[in-house]
């Protein structure tokens, strides 16, 4: 269910120039005389690290260890495994192309799918500003409530260059560094490529490097490329060098520079059509440079290259901070990629939070009313965060400028080359009038888990104590087709229940209501089998004796079928339950609505208390008393609890689809009262 998410460059501003800022800010415990002396050097490489002739081949790209276990994955096809995940600037919007659609993404992903036609190829998109600084805090893996983008599928394409302009070279290093590391850790299968896309500064770069020293080319790379591909050598990551090659076809004359790019950085159609020659052959160079493995390989990270490289960027959500009693969380965001808030407009309110971690930073929306804020770290003075940006203008002096009413994303660094080893305290404070609306706080370290060496039934207890608790009265005949189920529960027999359906279903399982059942019923053993597939609902159960597998082989006691994936088709869903019915004829089935997905989803959109005439909840009733099963609609409470929370849709959501562990709860706490016989 991953879909492409993207930042708009018309809505999402910085209001931070980072040459500027990192010039500045106090760096710490680490000096820049220590960063200095630990620099390591293309001399100080041995053979099999690092080689001159890597960084200074004239073939545009290179292909090093290659992507193999990419190739496999491709082969594989498996679904919730095909993504493509592209991380950059604005190039991925194609701004500058007379059609977007023409971005270098949509080129490279053509590319492979020439060499691998039957692969759901997805081109996952995430453009960002900030270069590699934002993307360190953006790929943790984390939920994209608060910005976070999940690294999913099999290769990862970062193209960082173009936004890390102006950027000091050693924050460079170690943020891409720790990106590599990132996505490693995130999945140890995957693979990864650097692109570096044309600037204006690697352009002058490339002019100077064609001087000639004692009647030779100096053959330098532009300094952010040089330490870069120091990185991919040790690292064996390919990379394409688009800047290189661009730049060769402007300096020899082949191409104008004003027909290449109008901006120096993105390029014109005449200019993206050398972009799409170079991708293809790298893309042919990459696939045919190793075999297809029979297995993907789990690659072993080697001892960081760079000492103040620190892997461990993520947005923390707010609700992990200690925030004083003025401010409200759970509110609506104006502006993506939050799906929720926390606001004041009350002066003197505070949020801190404790972290070990080199670097520290905010992540909000701001606007014309901005409140001012001021932060404070580790008790020393306060500091005031510069105020946002609004068209040129401080947030708080554009009262003037009455068309300036949008939002915008800022994300801006408080410090940064801290002490890993200590515990900081961050202090944030309003000051002033306005609205404060915080989406996160950007740390680059850890952060303790509140539900640390509680048992899993003290988690989702300690979750559910912080939400208002769920009103509803199930009916009083749902048992009457799972009365084996429902004797097993109250006698203590054995209860093997099979989860059959998508990730929705996924979130049932994660509720851990079988966990409150256990309590419910403490002499049953109750065993849970989620049986999934991401996406996917009966409509494709259906077909092949699929059912096989996926209920028969795992001989539920009770099998509990639902999500959101089966395609509105009541029939494919009483053909799935006929399927299981040949074979096991006493088979007990309930059927779940569905809960959570999009707001423009059919069970949300038209949604109603008592299922209406033509609806998908209305044609499951019917098919579940033609054959007997239990029916559970859920979507009813599930729904009627969200919008009676005071709380945004997104105050449950983990993405745009999923739910995080609140909603999970919502999904649990209503199968414990469903459940209860007492009810």
């Amino acid at each position: 269910m991953t879909v492409s998410h993207h930042f708009s460059f018309i809505q999402v501003v910085l209001f931070i120039l980072v040459s500027t800022f990192f010039g500045n800010v106090t760096l710490g415990a680490i000096t820049d005389n220590t960063v200095i002396d630990n620099t390591v050097t293309a001399s100080s490489f041995t053979a099999g690290t690092v080689t001159d002739s890597a960084i200074t081949d004239g073939a545009g790209y290179q292909i090093r260890n290659g992507i193999p276990n990419s190739l496999y994955y491709f082969r594989l096809n498996q679904t919730g495994n095909q993504y493509l995940f592209y991380v950059g600037g604005d190039l991925l919007d194609g701004v500058g192309l007379s059609n977007p659609n023409h971005r270098w993404s949509v080129t490279m992903s053509e590319a492979f799918r020439k060499h691998f036609p039957d692969s759901s190829i997805i081109e996952t998109r995430h453009s960002q500003p900030l270069g590699s600084w934002f993307a360190q805090y953006r790929t943790s893996g984390g939920q994209a409530v608060f910005g976070e983008v999940i690294c999913s599928g099999h290769l990862a394409i970062l193209e960082l260059a173009t936004g890390d302009r102006g950027m000091d070279i050693r924050h460079v290093r170690r943020q891409v560094e720790g990106l590599v590391r990132q996505i490693n850790m995130y999945r140890s299968t995957h693979s990864t490529i650097l692109v570096y896309a044309l600037t204006p500064e690697l352009l002058e770069a490339y002019l100077n490097g064609n001087e000639k020293e004692n009647g030779k080319e100096n053959g330098k790379e532009p300094e952010n490329i040089e330490e870069c591909e120091k990185i991919a050598d040790y690292y064996g990551i390919p990379s394409l060098n688009l800047a290189k090659i661009a730049a060769r076809e402007i300096l020899s004359g082949k191409i104008a520079l004003a027909d290449f790019t109008q901006d120096g950085v993105h390029p014109t159609d005449a200019g993206q059509k050398i972009y799409d020659a170079a991708i293809r052959d790298f893309v042919d160079a990459l696939v045919k440079a190793t075999p297809i493995p029979d297995a993907p390989t789990r690659v072993k990270l080697p001892e960081k290259l760079w000492p103040e490289t620190n892997p461990n960027g993520r947005i923390v959500a707010y609700e992990r901070t200690q925030f004083s009693d003025g401010w409200q969380g759970g509110q609506e965001s104006p502006l993506k990629p939050f799906r929720h808030l926390l606001v004041t407009e009350k002066a003197g309110e505070t949020l801190t939070l404790k972290f070990h971690g080199t670097d520290v930073g905010l992540i909000d929306v701001t606007a014309a009313d901005t409140m001012k804020m001021e932060f404070s770290l580790d008790g020393q003075d306060w500091k005031p965060i510069p105020a946002p940006k609004v068209d040129g203008e401080t947030a708080g002096n554009v009262a003037e400028n009455a068309e300036n009413t949008e939002y915008f994303l800022r994300a801006i660094p408080l410090e940064v080359l801290l002490s890993e080893e200590t515990e900081h305290t961050l202090v944030l404070r309003t000051c002033g009038g306005g609205m404060a609306r915080i989406g996160g706080i950007l740390v680059n370290g850890t952060v303790q888990n509140p539900y640390d060496g509680m048992s899993a039934l003290e988690k989702i207890d300690a979750i559910y104590a912080q939400m208002d608790p769920i009103q509803y009265t199930p009916e009083n005949d749902r048992f009457r087709y799972i009365p084996e189920a429902i004797k097993r529960l109250q006698n203590g027999d054995s209860l093997r229940i099979v989860l059959l359906g998508d990730s929705i279903m996924g979130n049932t399982s994660a509720s851990m209501f079988d966990l409150l059942l256990g309590r419910m019923y403490p002499k049953c053993k109750i065993e849970k089998i989620a049986s999934l597939r991401s996406s996917t609902g009966c409509n494709w159960y259906q077909h092949e004796n699929r059912v096989q597998s996926y209920v028969i082989d795992k001989k539920p006691d009770l099998l509990i079928i639902g999500g959101i994936s089966n395609g509105q088709d009541p029939e494919a869903v009483r053909s799935v339950i006929r399927q299981v019915r040949a074979q096991r004829p006493d088979q007990e089935i309930l059927f779940i609505t569905p809960v959570f997905g999009a707001l423009r989803d059919d069970h949300i959109s038209r949604w109603s208390y008592e299922p209406a005439e033509g609806t998908f909840r209305a044609g499951m009733k019917k098919v579940c008393e033609e054959e007997k099963c239990a029916f559970f609609d859920m979507t009813a409470p599930w729904w009627k609890y969200v919008t009676d929370s005071g709380k945004t849709y997104g105050w449950f959501m983990g993405d745009a689809v999923h739910a995080n562990e609140r909603g999970c709860q919502i999904i649990g706490r209503l199968l414990e009262i469903y459940f209860d016989v007492e009810k």
